[in-house]
């Protein structure tokens, strides 16, 4: 091998090692996100992403201000080292976490459960951010590729991630994500002159992991894992049933199939005899949200607790007909259509492991509802599903009973549970797809003070004003049931019924027979009302100024602020007589959450600039690079303002969490590394400016069509949605992909010395951005997410004018 070859060989093996890395970290962090969903609640998922970034941002600014300790002689043997440190800590630290309870709640003892769980858990991510900051300033001629190499592989890692919680499981991903970091151990040791000792104890170490990984994955797909989540919120859970994950969630399956229990309802009638007991089982999402598995064989004399649901009194008014269910989750809607002797029932369900284990695993229990003649169920996300499907198809009835539980976004994670169903845009959509005289029912937890319901009749009222429909009185009613159960919390459950058609004096007249025969509250009909508050939202010409003066925001939601469940401003956070009398305590609880996470994630980045600052001020003129400064933080918060708007958008246009992240994250990625690449040639500063325009000039036009592309294609299949976002999103990446080596690169030119310490900077900002994204949207909209991350990439090209100048003045 002569020396060109050699060269060649050594970067080979420095740009696999870079993948690999990436990969690892991409893999890791979003397992985190699951994870932490299911073992301390989805806000800790949420900071977990900030979590991982900091770590590397940290492992950057120790490259910055310890560079001795990584001499560049050895540089081979140091890249070896971190990455095997990755590797060993990541499933050392995940193992601490299995092993140890999150305490849970406000308290000393909460906060140093919770510090001491994010300490652990962001070591690793320090090595990682060690490995890859020493890739891409050690190497400036090389930076380019290097940092394609690093988005590629954090690319791949979007997709491996979805698989590997698919196949494997969560705890077993981290093994994965661990393997792959061994990976790049190996492939940096095949450039050092390590004894073959060592490199045989790294490669035995990797065998292990691979064997490991395959070995678990066969437990976990015959449903008798080493590894699972043995503490759950702080509690000690026994090993369920049944344990499925995906790319968005986990589910379990609870409980004794041979006990007989009170039956399981949303809003079941105090005037059911609760002696008149069942079997059902308990299928549970990340932990959190509940729904009922009910026995059936046939015998629909079990099924008579659903005839006293006020979530089904459309089934009393509309029997005999066609039903689409959206969320038809364990079956429980599904039955109550059977039940009432429906035609024809659809159930639409996003998260297909729930329909396999209701009808695959447990469909001896649940009676194999897929089996019947007149029942069809669909893994789909129900708005993409539902234009997609044959407009003259129309139903007597849609139901949604109790879904998207608001118990993630009380808790802030906002970003992550926010979706397109509770809008004016897909309730237009669901009363096109009715019957002339169909009903959409929608059912929801009443609380006393029923915000939620008030934002839901002003949906209402705007979906009907846009539909064509006048006097809306005559199309709504609302019915409440207060259980016994739930007397002490003051809650209730709440049914709209919602018809494309006035209801009818029979429909009136049924529906107060019911209320008096289950003990319901009538609250809104077309001849009475019981809530004031209803009556000026049900009037067109006072609904506008009374939203305006109402002290919560319960506007209706449209597809750029889809956030159904948020309803205080932020400056109504330190008013907590206020917002304590209107029962918004879990929404004060997300405000606090995001707020906290946002002014804890701007002081440390401060801290990452003034630290370093302190230590090496005397060492390091830094006279000159305020601009080179400014140019990284605008570029990190950039990106990730643009990224996290794609995801947002995307998860409307192609209905699946697990399609927004592929597409989204994946194309920004690969394109951005493939931009990358290219960004190698044509360095002089005259190329530049045009470079910069020509990114600017795409953000410009990709933010003004966009919308527009979304409305064209919305109707076409999955695939076809899917393709055009990744041709959409593509040529926006490639030019993203061009900023950060090009700084790096004058960067270099200017500062070598502080180039670690700028790409540590780049890193926290673009944390600071994942909170960021996320008030700019709740305030403002997706829309606006998008342009503040485009006017950054517009600061940034001021910043890169005034350095170019003076790299221009110092050559």
């Amino acid at each position: 091998m002569n020396s060109a070859q050699k060269r060649s060989f050594v970067w080979l093996n420095t740009y696999a090692g870079i993948f690999m890395v990436a990969l690892s970290t991409l893999m890791y962090e979003i397992l985190l996100t699951r994870i932490f969903s299911v073992t301390m609640g989805y806000h800790f998922a949420f900071m977990a992403v900030s979590l991982a970034m900091f770590g590397m941002t940290v492992g950057a600014i120790i490259v910055y201000i310890f560079p001795n300790k990584f001499p560049q002689n050895n540089i081979n043997t140091v890249l070896t080292k971190q990455a095997l440190y990755f590797s060993l800590l990541t499933v050392l630290s995940f193992l601490i976490h299995l092993a140890i309870p999150f305490i849970h709640g406000v308290s000393v003892l909460g906060m140093l459960s919770t510090a001491f769980i994010y300490a652990e858990i962001s070591v690793p991510f320090i090595f990682s951010g060690i490995c890859i900051s020493l890739l891409l300033t050690r190497f400036p001629e090389r930076v380019n590729k290097l940092y394609a190499a690093d988005l590629l592989g954090a690319a791949l890692g979007c997709i491996i991630v979805v698989i590997t919680l698919n196949i494997s499981g969560g705890p077993t991903g981290v093994f994965i994500a661990a393997l792959f970091s061994a990976l790049a151990a190996l492939f940096f040791s095949r450039n050092t002159k390590k004894t073959s000792l060592a490199k045989k104890v790294i490669l035995v170490y990797t065998v292990l992991l691979l064997l490991f990984s395959g070995f678990h994955t066969v437990l976990v797909q015959q449903h008798h894992p080493l590894l699972r989540l043995f503490w759950v919120r702080g509690k000690w859970t026994d090993k369920p049933l049944y344990e499925k994950w995906n790319s968005f969630s986990r589910i379990s399956i609870d409980g004794d199939s041979t006990k007989l229990e009170t039956p399981f309802g949303w809003g079941l009638s105090n005037k059911y005899d609760r002696s008149r007991k069942i079997h059902q089982l308990m299928l549970n999402i990340d932990a959190h949200s509940t729904t009922v598995l009910s026995h059936f064989n046939g015998d629909t004399s079990e099924l008579l607790h659903l005839k006293y649901d006020v979530s089904n009194l459309a089934q009393y008014l509309r029997p005999h007909g066609d039903i689409l269910i959206i969320g038809s989750g364990a079956g429980r809607d599904v039955l109550s259509s059977l039940e009432f002797g429906q035609k024809n029932i659809l159930g639409i369900e996003i998260n297909k492991d729930m329909i396999n284990a209701v009808n695959g695993d447990f469909g001896d229990f649940t009676g194999h509802l897929d089996k019947y003649p007149n029942v069809e169920f669909v893994g789909d996300e129900a708005r993409s599903y539902i234009q997609r499907m044959d407009p003259n198809r129309k139903f007597d009835i849609i139901q949604i009973s109790v879904i998207d539980n608001w118990f993630a976004t009380s808790n802030g994670a906002f970003v992550l549970t926010e979706n397109a169903l509770y809008t004016v845009e897909t309730w237009k959509l669901l009363l096109s797809r009715l019957k002339t005289d169909g009903i959409l029912t929608v059912t929801r937890f009443y609380r006393s003070k029923p915000i939620e319901h008030y934002r839901l009749m002003n949906i209402t009222a705007d979906a009907l004003k846009q539909s064509g429909i006048s006097n809306i009185r005559n199309h709504i009613m609302l019915i409440k049931c207060q259980q016994l159960e739930r007397i002490e919390d003051k809650s209730g459950t709440g049914t709209f019924l919602i018809s494309k058609s006035p209801f009818t004096p029979k429909d009136i007249s049924m529906t107060d027979s019911l209320c008096r025969t289950f003990e319901f509250e009538n609250i809104v009909s077309p001849q009475k009302v019981t809530d004031s508050v209803y009556a000026v939202l049900a009037n067109e010409n006072k609904r506008d100024e009374f939203n305006k003066i109402f002290p919560f925001n319960i506007s209706s939601p449209t597809d750029d602020k889809p956030f159904f469940f948020l309803y205080m401003n932020f400056l109504d956070l330190p008013d907590v007589k206020f917002w304590t009398e209107w029962d918004m305590s879990f929404n004060a609880k997300a405000i606090f959450i995001l707020v906290t996470l946002f002014v804890t994630m701007a002081g440390l980045s401060l801290l990452c600039i003034i630290i370093p600052l302190k230590i090496t001020s005397k060492k390091i003129n830094l006279k000159g690079t305020s601009s080179l400064f400014i140019y990284f933080i605008a570029i990190g918060l950039g990106f990730m303002l643009i990224e996290i708007s794609q995801i947002q958008r995307l998860n409307i246009f192609l209905g699946h969490p697990t399609y927004s992240i592929a597409a989204a994250l994946f194309t920004l990625l690969l394109s951005s590394g493939i931009g990358s690449f290219y960004s190698g040639k044509n360095f002089e500063p005259s190329k530049i400016k045009s470079k910069f325009i020509a990114l600017l000039l795409i953000l410009v036009i990709f933010g003004l069509i966009t919308h527009e592309i979304i409305i064209m294609f919305r109707m076409y299949s999955t695939e076809v949605r899917i393709i055009v976002a990744v041709i959409t999103l593509f040529p926006m990446g490639f030019m993203l992909g061009i900023a950060f080596p090009l700084g790096l690169k004058y960067a270099a030119k200017i500062r070598e010395e502080i180039t670690p310490w700028l790409w540590g900077v780049n890193g926290v900002m673009s944390v600071l951005a994942t909170v960021i994204a996320v008030i700019i949207a709740m305030n403002f909209g997706i829309s606006a997410t998008y342009w503040a991350g485009s006017f950054c990439y517009l600061a940034a090209f001021a910043a890169i004018l005034k350095f170019s100048k003076k790299s221009v003045s110092d050559s």
